[in-house]
This record gives structure tokens, C-alpha cells and sequence, in this order.
């Protein structure tokens, strides 16, 4: 037994085994996450379906796994987190397939719908199985770890999609999800332990109610901001889907403060560094996904680039990113998280400013665009998965999955919020690099706020010197 948690079989001796096999599926899985970036434009004209409609295989995605994310954080504590794991890296496979084969945009949207549910199923499972090999003073090591893998396999994504659409078809970059997966699984699956958490054999089911209303107030939020520039700001259905997210929303905040087994588990936020980490994880980490389809979409449609050279040059960012988060978690361990978010936040700033002040219409790779990509992929490296890290620092053992699942519902409330911003940014501007410059306005601004926060976070790191 360690910390709680009793293992039936034989723990092995170093937790990186543990990690070497998660690994896999989640740098699978993290692939998807940009080859919808790449695919975009691809997939409006195979459907002749608008900007807006499209918009919602990133927002329907984003929103399925906030509603997903708690249920199955509890999923994995009761039932055993390999087995969880395994469910939800097969829904994804799943999935990948159906995605790879819709018929209608309408079904895609469904199948996309699936890979969330797949992924949101197996993101708690994969992270608590994961912290609970490493000693409480390497949680930010292993969170960061992950990152990195999950950078690494998001700068691959964009070059390995853009490649397959070139000379193929957008439905192949999904498909390869699919023979890849069952190998991944195949050789996984008999190697995880077989653990669970006594203590929440008799926690109830997870509010099931709260989920839909979880799903309903954000799909009413992401509606209202892509559909504003069609409806117009003052338009009544622009208005009635704002006050509708913010009737069903509060109806989740109080029903979560009664119900035994909340999807918002509030309790949680009593602990400074969870509230702090989770706001940080919503307004910092929560830019990626609109930042970089603006960046896809400027290399080829701005600069005229291919996909695969789209992919080449975005891939930059995490393939810097991810890498940096090995090193950030670490500080983050010995001297504290604020030590690498706060640093990673003014550089997210500093990169939007430079990016504001020189994209133009002439394409400068070499003069602006790397510039750009060193200064904010360091700050991307230092901190997204630090904020992660420092909502889960005082997470007892029996609340990771919840914990986890917690905090990837701030991060892709964030995604969902940003990306929709993003596209109603980008069919108001004039042109995309207007529209990119608006972007980088969004992301001085959220990147600014998230570094007041940062500087009150209150874990000092295992320093020997503190």
C-alpha cells in the first residue's frame, strides 16, 4: 500500500516504466489535437460548410471532454484507473475511425464527439496512474513529463497531417490513428497495474445532471461568441445564448454546492493553489487551441505555404514547448511553481507584442516567425503544464482523478472560449493578418492576467535551501 492506494500486483521499481507506458497512448492522442487546426479549410470545402459551422468539431470536442473529464476523474478512482485507461484509449480509437469515415459535417461532429468522450476517459486515468508512481515532491517532474511528450507529439502532428492532406485527403491523418492505436493498445494493455482506491467504493455515482448542464451553458457560451459577428453583438439571439450560459452555468455552480458527487467538485477550491492553478490553466493554457489555428491559417492562407510547411513551421512551438516542460517541472518542484508560470506568462506576452508590432502581408520566416516561435514556445514550455501541476500540488492521492479531471475542465472551458474568440476574430477582420493581430491582442491580455495570479501562488518547491 503507498499513500492510499493498494496495487494487487507487483509495483514496479522505477515510476518511468509506468510513464514509458502511458506515454504512447498519450502521444497519440495528443496528435489529434492539431490535425484539426491543419484539416480545417480541407474540411469546409469537402462539406461546403461555413467557418462557423466547422468551428464546432473544436468546440463540440473541447466541450465534450469538460463534461466528461469529472465523471470519468471518478470512474478511474472507483473502478481502477488501467482499466478506465483502456476504455477510454479504445473509445478514442473508435472514434478515430468514425471521424476518418463521416458522411456529413452533422456526423463528424458526432465522431468527434466520441474521440472526446474517449480522451476524457483516458486523460484522469493516464495522469493518476502516472502521479501515483512518483513521491508527492516529483509530481511537477512527471506533470511535466507528460507535457513534454504531449508537446512533442502536437509539434509532429501538424507536419505529419499537413503531409497526409497534400497527398491524400484530410480523412487519412485521422485514420492513422487507427492502426496505430490498436498497436499502442495491444502492447500496453497487459503491462499496467492493477490498482484501486478503497475509499471510494462507496462515493455515489457523479452528478450526471451537473454534466449536461456543464455541457449546455458552455456550448451556449461558445455559440453566442462565434455566431456575433453573423447575428450581430446586440442581436437578441446573441443576447438569449449569453444569459442562457450564464442561467445554466449558475444552476451548475449551485447544484455542485448540494449534490454529494458534483461534476464541479467545489470543496476543492478551498485550497489556494487548486484555485490559483485551475484560473491559470483557464486563462494561460487555455490559448493554445485559438492561438494556433490563427497561426495555421496564417501561414496558409497569409503566407501562402502548404499544409505540410504550415504544419513544419507551427510544430515549431510545441516542438520547443515540450522539451521546456521537463525543465520547468522540475524548477517547479525545487523552487515552486510561481518560478516558471510567471516567467512563462510575460514571455507569452512579450512573444504577442513582437508578433503584433511585425506580421505583415511580406512572409518573414526567418525574421519574424522565429523570433517569435523561440520566444513563445519558452514561454508556452514554462507554463502550461505548470499550471497543471500547481492546481494538483496539495491534491491528496484519492482525489487525483477528480483533481486532474477538475483542472482539464478549466483548460478546455479556456480552449473551447479561446477558439471561439479566435474564429469570430477571424471572419471579422478584413484580412487574416488583421485578424492574427487581433488574436495577438487576445493573448497579451490573457497571458497579462494570468501573471498577477502566478506571483500569489503559495508552494515553495523541495528546495534544500528553502
Amino acid at each position: 500500500m503507498q499513500n492510499g492506494v493498494v496495487d494487487s500486483g507487483e509495483r514496479p521499481r522505477s515510476p518511468w516504466r509506468i510513464y514509458g507506458l502511458i506515454a504512447g497512448a498519450v502521444a497519440l492522442s495528443t496528435l489529434n489535437f492539431s490535425l484539426v487546426f491543419v484539416a480545417f479549410s480541407e474540411i469546409e470545402e469537402t462539406f461546403q460548410a461555413s467557418s462557423g459551422t466547422v468551428s464546432w468539431t473544436l468546440t463540440a470536442f473541447s466541450i465534450t471532454t469538460a463534461a466528461v473529464f469529472v465523471p470519468a476523474g471518478w470512474a478511474a478512482d472507483r473502478f481502477g484507473r488501467s482499466r478506465m485507461f483502456l476504455i477510454g484509449f479504445g473509445t478514442f480509437i473508435v472514434g478515430s475511425l468514425l471521424v476518418s469515415t463521416a458522411p456529413t459535417v452533422e456526423f463528424l461532429i458526432f465522431a468527434r464527439m466520441v474521440q472526446a468522450a474517449g480522451l476524457a476517459i483516458e486523460s484522469p486515468a493516464s495522469l493518476a496512474l502516472v502521479l501515483d508512481e512518483f513521491p508527492a515532491d516529483r509530481r511537477s517532474t512527471a506533470v511535466g513529463a507528460l507535457g513534454a511528450v504531449g508537446g512533442v507529439a502536437t509539434a509532429i502532428g501538424p507536419a505529419v497531417g499537413g503531409a497526409l492532406i497534400d497527398n491524400l485527403t484530410w480523412r487519412w491523418a485521422f485514420f492513422l490513428n487507427v492502426p496505430l492505436g490498436v498497436i499502442v493498445f495491444v502492447l500496453v494493455a497487459p503491462r499496467l497495474p492493477r490498482t484501486f482506491v478503497p475509499d471510494t467504493a462507496n462515493r455515489r455515482p457523479p452528478d450526471l445532471v451537473g454534466g449536461l448542464l456543464l455541457m449546455a451553458g458552455v456550448a451556449a457560451l461558445a455559440l453566442s461568441i462565434v455566431q456575433s459577428d453573423d447575428w450581430g453583438y446586440t442581436d437578441a439571439k446573441t443576447i438569449g445564448s449569453m444569459a442562457a450560459a450564464v442561467v445554466l452555468l449558475t444552476l451548475l455552480i449551485r447544484r455542485s454546492a448540494r449534490h454529494e458527487e458534483p461534476i464541479l467538485h467545489l470543496p476543492l477550491f478551498r485550497d489556494h493553489d487548486f484555485a490559483l492553478g485551475s484560473a491559470l490553466s483557464f486563462l494561460v493554457a487555455g490559448t493554445f487551441a485559438g492561438t494556433f489555428l490563427a497561426f495555421v491559417q496564417l501561414m496558409n492562407s497569409g503566407w501562402d505555404l502548404s499544409l505540410m510547411q504550415s504544419g513544419l513551421a507551427v510544430g515549431m512551438i510545441p516542438a520547443i514547448a515540450g522539451p521546456m516542460s521537463i525543465v520547468s517541472g522540475r524548477i517547479a518542484d525545487r523552487f515552486g511553481h510561481k518560478f516558471v508560470i510567471l516567467p512563462g506568462s510575460l514571455l507569452m506576452a512579450a512573444a504577442g507584442v513582437f508578433m503584433l508590432v511585425r506580421v505583415g502581408e511580406e512572409r518573414q520566416l526567418l525574421a519574424v516567425w522565429v523570433p517569435f516561435v523561440v520566444i513563445y514556445g519558452l514561454g508556452v514550455g514554462f507554463a502550461h503544464a505548470a499550471c497543471q501541476a500547481a492546481a494538483l500540488s496539495n491534491v491528496g492521492q484519492e482525489r487525483l482523478g477528480i483533481g486532474g479531471a477538475m483542472n482539464r475542465i478549466a483548460q478546455d472551458i479556456g480552449q473551447t472560449v479561446s477558439a471561439a474568440i479566435v474564429i469570430a476574430l477571424l471572419a471579422r477582420e478584413a484580412s487574416i493578418f488583421d485578424g492574427v493581430r487581433s488574436v495577438m491582442v487576445m493573448l497579451i491580455v490573457l497571458s497579462l492576467l494570468g501573471a498577477p495570479l502566478a506571483s500569489r501562488l503559495q508552494a515553495r518547491g523541495h528546495s534544500a535551501a528553502v
